[in-house]
């Protein structure tokens, strides 16, 4: 019975959101399809909280709270909840560089050590330029995304982390290679240059004149929501050993006061006219998984160009037990922030996204590919449970079996085994965020299917 009261709502937030999905955009304002859109989406995969804002004309015109703060005790999420910035944190810090540069403290095309004082490159590192760190073309490594600290417990500080972190894994100026040693890196070279600390340096540079309030890369211990991991389960508040890359702690209003900022002719004093039209434009072409939701990188970030011909630009972000994202449309003024406690949050962003681009009258952003995983999965599910009845039909009827076929079937069935267990042991693998409902359907289909075709093997046929 229990279960059975567990299923039904869950069918029931299923029907909204399919609803929801094929029901015709001009039905409703975005505002009214938005809301039973996101709390049927949360529901069918298991997010607590989210926060959302919209923009149009420069202007946020829309914000609303959806699910809980802290679920274990039964706390609502508020619209002006404290979040982690995580990736968001990236277009932030390229402000304060492209700050620094117009000030004459920078030159962005120099090699990056000309600023350095506390650490340097290992001797005979190819130069590299603050413009390519700001672009992910230095070639510098993704870095140790997993290095996190309780905010009271002693870590290393920045240059002792990038001496173990820095590592280049292609030539500077070769291609696009994301990376969070990068942007902690340009926030050394801030530091070494400005002769400031960083989140001081940010806060009087940008934060403050940007009216972002309650924004900090510092620490402050302020009350926060309760972040969750891709299990559901609560996740400790943490730090991480640079800020540059992913340590902004924002509001959703301060995150839309920086977008709002960034919008084309926008009545901001902290970049010039030229400035910011270099942060958009794109720098680099972006490849590999990233090139699936985005065309291009500029200086801090993603930009993509709508099936109208306007530019867009963006960025997400995803940290243990949090994921955010922006996106903005600067011509218009048109853009959107969610902010979730959660990192099984993707394909939530992802049918926001959707229904987001249906309002513009564009085609759906590139983000919105996201939700291509599930048809994707549910296909190879059906595809290896047949395999697996298939392979138990074969078992039942004893059927005589060429050594090569069970050879052949003995090696697919370990190989399906051995990556169940494998993933199983994995904190965080990128499928997991695509997929934080069927995930372990797949896997269950993979593990199925793979002691079925091993019994193949190993079960001797009849009459042998």
């Amino acid at each position: 019975m229990a279960r059975a009261s567990a299923f039904l709502p869950g069918c029931a937030a299923a029907a909204v959101l399919l609803t929801a999905l094929v029901e015709p955009a001009r039905a409703a304002p975005l505002e009214e399809r938005l809301g039973p859109l996101v709390e049927a989406r949360m529901a069918v995969d298991g997010v607590p909280g989210a926060v959302i804002v919209r923009l149009r004309g420069g202007e946020p015109v829309w914000t609303r709270a959806f699910g809980l703060a802290d679920p274990a005790a039964d706390r609502p999420m508020t619209a002006d909840a404290l979040f982690r910035a995580e990736s968001i944190s990236k277009p932030v810090t390229a402000w304060g560089v492209i700050r620094l540069a117009e000030a004459g403290g920078i030159d962005l095309d120099a090699p990056v050590g000309a600023c350095l004082r506390r650490w340097r490159p290992p001797p005979g590192t190819p130069p590299f330029t603050p413009r390519q760190l700001l672009s992910h073309s230095a070639g510098l490594g993704i870095g140790d995304f997993a290095a996190r600290y309780p905010p009271e417990a002693p870590r290393p500080d920045l240059p002792a982390h990038l001496a173990t972190d820095f590592a280049l894994v292609a030539a500077p100026g070769a291609g696009f290679a994301y990376s969070d040693t990068g942007y902690n890196l340009l926030e050394l070279v801030l530091e070494d240059c400005a002769g400031a600390d960083f989140a001081a340096f940010m806060a009087r540079e940008v934060l403050a004149p940007l009216a972002m309030h309650n924004a900090s890369y510092d620490w402050t211990g302020a009350p926060m929501p309760v972040g969750h991991d891709l299990k559901g389960r609560p996740v400790a508040p943490y730090v991480y050993p640079g800020r540059g890359s992913g340590g902004l702690h924002a509001t959703a209003a301060d995150v839309a006061r920086f977008a709002a900022a960034s919008m084309d002719g926008a009545n901001q004093a902290v970049l010039s006219a030229e400035g910011l039209a270099t942060l958009h434009m794109p720098a680099v072409r972006v490849g590999g998984l990233f090139g699936v939701v985005a065309e291009g990188y500029g200086l801090g970030h993603f930009t993509e160009t709508l099936s109208d011909g306007r530019r867009a630009v963006w960025h997400g972000g995803q940290g243990y037990g949090w994921m955010t994202h922006l996106h903005i449309v600067p011509e218009t003024g048109d853009g959107i922030v969610i902010l979730a406690n959660s990192q099984r949050a993707w394909p939530l962003f992802a049918v926001i996204l959707r229904a987001w681009s249906e309002s513009l009258g564009v085609a759906p952003v590139g983000m919105s590919r996201v939700l291509w995983a599930a048809p994707l999965a549910r296909g190879a599910i059906f595809l290896l449970t047949g395999v697996a009845a298939l392979a138990g039909w074969g078992l039942l009827r004893g059927a005589r079996r060429r050594r090569a076929v069970r050879v052949a079937t003995g090696f697919a069935g370990a190989g399906l085994l051995v990556a169940v267990a494998w993933a199983a042991r994995q904190d965080y693998l990128f499928i997991f965020s695509i997929l934080p409902g069927l995930s372990a359907w797949l896997g269950g289909a993979m593990a199925l299917a793979g002691a079925a075709l091993a019994g193949v093997a190993l079960w001797p046929a009849r009459g042998r």
